[in-house]
């Protein structure tokens, strides 16, 4: 789905990623939930009007218009297939349900890098291409740590609590059992491509670079706290961290800190998406949020 070398299409979820989110269905496995058989490509326009009406658009509706429209599908030229690949690689095109920034699709025409060298149009590229490979991995870490922010989504500190001290069982609270294993979170890291990302400091600028470390470095540590949650018998809880708090202010201003801090529920969901929205704009994306 492209418009000249432009692509318009988003990958997007039958079943969306995030509890809330339209179709969401929550015995779905993180693996079925991104397995091609669950995802849908769209325009922009239809993926609005999808997910708006849950009612008419039902997961079985939108399977069924995705196999008639493979039936139909007709092999492209070599040329076209080659042209529509390039644009491929200058896009991140995973666009998901998350209600955030998350969502957000970046390519070579939106970005505007700062300090761009005249006259040297390969760095220009690989700058833009580091920014492209930073913000794919920031992706990773959503889907990896995927339970991390569901369970602070849904649940009160409270609730989290009497489940880490016995009080209570709460079932949904299993799918953070991997987190007892302290390597869990560096796994997780490694696997969304934390290792490459130092590739791309030299061709990004330092404010870029540090809201990067910023996101990595609360997704780790969160997942780092949660592990302790299971050797202390209680939740060590993220907003009461003094290292997640200087990460935090380390970007967002003092007033955003304090408001994601305060949230019962999905401070860590909205506190990340004020971070992404930060290294968009650093990236010449957009405005950041204010709150």
């Amino acid at each position: 789905m492209a418009l000249g070398d432009t692509l318009t299409g988003e990958v997007c979820h039958i079943k969306g990623v995030r509890l809330g989110s339209a179709r969401h269905d929550p015995d779905q496995t993180p693996s079925e939930r991104h397995h091609y058989a669950n995802l849908v490509l769209m325009c922009p326009t239809h993926h609005t009007v999808i997910d708006d009406d849950e009612k008419s658009y039902t997961p079985e509706r939108l399977l069924e218009i995705k196999q008639e429209h493979e039936a139909a599908a007709t092999q492209i030229s070599d040329s076209e297939a080659s042209k529509v690949a390039v644009s491929f690689v200058q896009n991140v095109a995973n666009v998901g349900q998350s209600g955030g920034l998350s969502a957000h699709t970046v390519n070579t025409s939106s970005i505007t890098v700062h300090s761009a060298p005249s006259g040297n149009h390969l760095v220009y590229q690989r700058q833009i291409a580091a920014i492209e490979n930073l913000w794919r991995i920031i992706q990773n870490f959503s889907r990896e740590f995927s339970a991390v922010i569901l369970i602070d989504s849904i649940l009160v500190p409270q609730e989290i609590d009497e489940y880490f001290g016995g009080r209570d069982n709460i079932n949904l609270m299993e799918i953070l059992d991997e987190y007892r294993n302290q390597m869990q979170a560096i796994h997780k890291m490694s696997q969304a491509g934390s290792e490459d990302a130092g590739n791309e400091k030299p061709f990004v600028t330092q404010r870029l670079w540090s809201i990067f470390f910023v996101i990595q470095g609360i997704y780790g540590r969160t997942a780092l706290l949660l592990t302790n949650s299971f050797k202390e018998r209680k939740f060590v809880d993220w907003r009461n961290d003094r290292g997640c708090d200087q990460l935090l202010r380390a970007v967002l201003p003092a007033q955003s800190v304090d408001h994601v801090k305060n949230l019962q529920m999905n401070g860590l969901r909205t506190a990340i998406d004020l971070l992404e929205g930060h290294f968009l704009a650093e990236a010449g994306m957009n405005r950041p949020q204010s709150q």
